[in-house]
Order: structure tokens, then C-alpha cells, then sequence
């Protein structure tokens, strides 16, 4: 059995396929409506401790969450832990002798990133993530394994749209909107989703939004737990704060504009390289990069084309649990 530990709303989608193909159990905090979309997409799991925001208050609760998590493993047996970007995972799999595979795509989670690559048994990592900064970090050069692409391809590749949800909800001409990542130690941006939001509007554009927890905002649908990829492809474009939602609708060829104010990671660099995506640095600059007449179908068909070539990332981890089995 295979101990999976899911600890952010993304890993969701990221994980689903790989969890219902296998004999897994399944970890998750506490965090938004991340438990509520575990249990409607008919995934079991077993919650432990919970998000918080703040230094002090992440070391409480990410050490609290170790202990919990080391006396739930107590009467599992298990093979092998995978995560994406779990803090307490890697180190609660090294203390019980699990060997630890972990998926990672943000160079500049520093925190994060010292806690756990140095007790990683492999590390899964885009070739466009900065591999100096990822060993700089703490993972050891032997145990780093890169791959052409980026880690939504897991979800994306398969991925047939759905209308139902538009049509219920009967969207036009949409904007699929994503807030900052807040809460998140490598994050300090300010708060503009209001400003952003009254500037779609005033471009003529029904302005969904996609929250991180219980935030609500004037002016806008506002939808939790349901389907974002099959929004992301039939909207007009996606904005978004964050990273995953724009990297998902890059690769489904959907006009895709981030407006993170921190470093760009080496993914985004990459898919901005590739055409698929675009970046603003203020709300006035991404009505200029909204999209034009004839964009998306060109953007379709260039996407199509770039996930073609780019590597699933379960393929590069069944061979990395492969080659240690022999």
C-alpha cells in the first residue's frame, strides 16, 4: 500500500488519478475546502492537523502534525510516500524508514523546500525548476530527477471538457479568476483581487472566481469545489494570483495571464516561453494582454502540440520506484 499526502487544494486533481488506480492511504489537512473536495471526488482519507498562517503558528502546527501523523502510520503498512510540496510527509517517512518519492516545482518555496529535499529518496522535479536552487536547498544531485514539461500535465493530458456547469450556471463571456496563495510562507504580495475584479467587469466580462478558503468578494461568481478545468477551457481567459489554474489552462490552450507579484518560477518562465502564457505586472497591463479575436483557437492548437512532447511525471515516478525495487 502506498501512503499519499495531500496537503493543498491543487494536489487534488494533481493525485486523483493516481490514487484511485492504486491501494493508497490518504493523508490531508485541514485547509480551505480541501477536505470537501477530497470526499465529492469519492476519494478515503484519514485528516490530520491543519494549515496556518504565520511563522510561529506554521512551526505549531506543522510540528504537531508530525507527531499526529507519525502515530497514524503506526498500524499502516505502507511502501512508499509521495507528496507534492508536503512538509511534514518527507520528514515523518525518513524518522519510520518509508522511503519518500517528492514532486516539487517551486524552487523559490525555500522554507518548504530546506524541511524536507535533504530526506527525500527521489525528488521529481520540471527541468525548467531551478535544479543550482533545488540543490542548494538541500537535494543531493543523485536523487534529483528531472523531466521535459510541467507537473499539470498529469491532469491535463486526459482531460475531457464538460459544458454542464457553464450551461447551469449560463456563462458567456467569463474570466476564470484565482486570489493570491496568501497564506503561503513564500508568498508577499498585496491584496488587489477587488481592483482586479472591478476591471473585468468594467471590460464587459462575468468575473468567476475561484476562492482559497472562505473569502468572498462583491462582484463576482463565486464557486468552490467544482470542476476548474472544464471552467478554465471554456473561459474567455484565466487570470490568476497563484500558479497551478494558470499553468492548467496554458496547457488546455485557454488565453492564461499571471499576475503573481513575486519571482516567476522556472514552469511559468517556461510555458511564457512556449506562448502559452503571459504575465502582468498590474491590472491595467493585463487588459492589454486580454485575448483577441481568433487568439484561443491558435492558442489551442499550439498547446496541443507542446503537451505532446512534454513527459507525464507518474511515468517518471513508477521508474524511479521501479529502479529501487530491483
Amino acid at each position: 500500500m502506498l501512503w499519499v499526502d495531500v496537503t493543498n487544494l491543487p494536489h487534488v486533481p494533481f493525485f486523483e488519478r493516481f490514487i484511485k488506480e492504486r491501494r493508497c492511504f490518504v493523508t490531508a489537512r485541514r485547509h480551505g475546502f480541501l477536505e470537501e473536495m477530497l470526499r465529492a471526488r469519492g476519494i478515503s482519507f484519514v485528516s490530520v492537523g491543519k494549515h496556518a498562517r504565520g511563522r510561529r503558528e506554521k512551526l505549531i502546527a506543522s510540528a504537531r502534525r508530525i507527531i499526529q501523523l507519525a502515530r497514524v502510520l503506526e498500524s499502516r503498512q505502507v511502501s512508499a510516500c509521495i507528496a507534492k510540496h508536503s512538509v511534514e510527509a518527507p520528514r515523518v517517512a525518513f524518522g519510520l524508514g518509508i522511503p519518500h518519492y517528492h514532486f516539487v516545482d517551486n524552487e523559490y518555496a525555500e522554507h518548504q523546500n530546506r524541511l524536507t529535499l535533504s530526506l527525500c529518496t527521489r525528488i521529481i522535479a520540471p527541468e525548467a525548476t531551478d535544479r543550482r536552487m533545488l540543490l542548494s536547498q538541500g537535494a543531493e544531485e543523485g536523487r534529483l530527477l528531472s523531466f521535459r514539461g510541467v507537473l499539470e500535465v498529469a491532469q491535463v493530458r486526459n482531460f475531457k471538457p464538460d459544458d454542464a456547469l457553464v450551461r447551469s450556471l449560463k456563462l458567456r463571456r467569463f474570466v476564470l479568476l484565482r486570489p493570491p496563495p496568501e497564506g503561503a510562507a513564500y508568498y508577499q504580495g498585496r491584496r488587489r483581487t477587488r481592483e482586479i475584479i472591478e476591471v473585468l467587469r468594467a471590460r464587459g466580462y462575468t468575473v468567476v472566481l475561484i476562492p482559497r478558503g472562505d473569502e468572498s468578494y462583491p462582484g463576482c461568481i463565486t464557486l468552490r469545489n467544482v470542476d476548474t478545468l472544464s471552467l478554465a477551457y471554456h473561459a474567455e481567459a484565466v487570470v490568476s494570483e497563484g500558479g497551478t489554474m494558470n499553468r492548467e489552462a496554458a496547457l488546455l490552450g485557454t488565453p492564461a495571464i499571471s499576475l503573481y507579484r513575486g519571482e516567476l518560477l522556472g514552469v511559468d518562465r517556461y510555458l511564457i516561453k512556449l506562448g502559452l502564457m503571459r504575465h502582468a505586472s498590474s491590472a491595467e497591463e493585463l487588459l492589454e494582454l486580454l485575448p483577441g479575436e481568433g487568439e484561443k483557437e491558435e492558442l489551442r492548437e499550439c498547446a496541443r502540440k507542446e503537451v505532446a512532447r512534454m513527459e507525464d511525471p507518474f511515468e517518471v515516478l513508477a521508474r524511479a520506484m521501479g529502479e529501487r525495487d530491483k
